[in-house]
């Protein structure tokens, strides 16, 4: 079994991979605040601040993947905060398990990354990354530091744009952009697998969001690169909710 480092565990897209697959991997989820959360016995728990550097050495020894999750997620707040947290615990877990020679690093990006792009715009692997927000800044800073690491480190790296990972239970209403950067929760699932599994790749920026009707993000390198086979329509999902 691979032996995986889940930073950010307690976050919501962390602790639902790790209740469906926990069976599959070695998973020890660490977080700053493990307070009234429990996972099954074979789930190692840490607590720690990512800001503490020789903290990332000792979690990520003997790891064979790290998923870096873990930072402020504030796409309204201009806050010097989000930098100073997420451009410093960031910079840490790579450095981390870039030294302990993990095998494979995957970065929890955003699609806030290219939101300063029009909302008619499809956006596509090639195209410039134009952040609306500091924490969209945070996360282009994190995939930067990942070209840097796996072009002259080795370590695999591959990063995720995130879009609007929402659970159908949870339904609010959704304007037309969150519509189309929607990823389900086990279109993510499937996609992360992939990225654990597929082997030779030195590093990869790849599109998360689900099969939508129409996509903010354009998918076919997800697909091509880790076999990424969404299924949910977020246009069809939640109209059928409304309804």
């Amino acid at each position: 079994m691979k032996k995986v480092l889940i930073t950010g565990g307690f976050g919501k897209i962390a602790k639902y991979f790790v209740k469906n697959f926990n069976h599959k991997y070695e998973i020890t989820v660490v977080d700053i605040i493990t307070n009234d959360i429990t996972f099954t016995d074979n789930v190692r728990i840490e607590k720690a601040n990512l800001i503490d550097f020789e903290a990332c050495s000792k979690l990520c020894e003997g790891m064979d993947i790290v998923i870096h999750m873990a930072g402020i997620v504030d796409p309204i707040s201009d806050s010097d905060k989000i930098l100073d947290v997420n451009l410093k615990t960031t910079r840490n877990v790579f450095k981390a398990a870039v030294k302990s020679q993990c095998e494979r690093l995957i970065f929890a990006s955003s699609a806030q990354t290219i939101e300063g792009y029009p909302t008619d715009i499809q956006v596509n692997k090639d195209m410039m990354v134009i952040p609306k927000n500091i924490y969209g800044v945070s996360k282009c800073f994190g995939e930067a530091l990942a070209a840097y690491y796996a072009h002259n480190d080795g370590v695999s790296m591959i990063c995720l744009r995130i879009g609007a990972y929402e659970f159908p239970k949870d339904f609010k209403a959704m304007n037309a952009r969150d519509l189309s950067a929607f990823i389900h929760p086990d279109d993510f699932n499937q996609l992360l697998i992939g990225c654990i599994e597929t082997e030779n790749i030195r590093h990869a920026v790849l599109n998360a969001v689900s099969n939508n009707r129409y996509k903010r993000l354009n998918i076919n390198e997800a697909k091509e690169r880790v076999g990424y086979k969404p299924r949910a329509d977020a246009f069809e999902l939640f109209q059928l909710l409304v309804e």
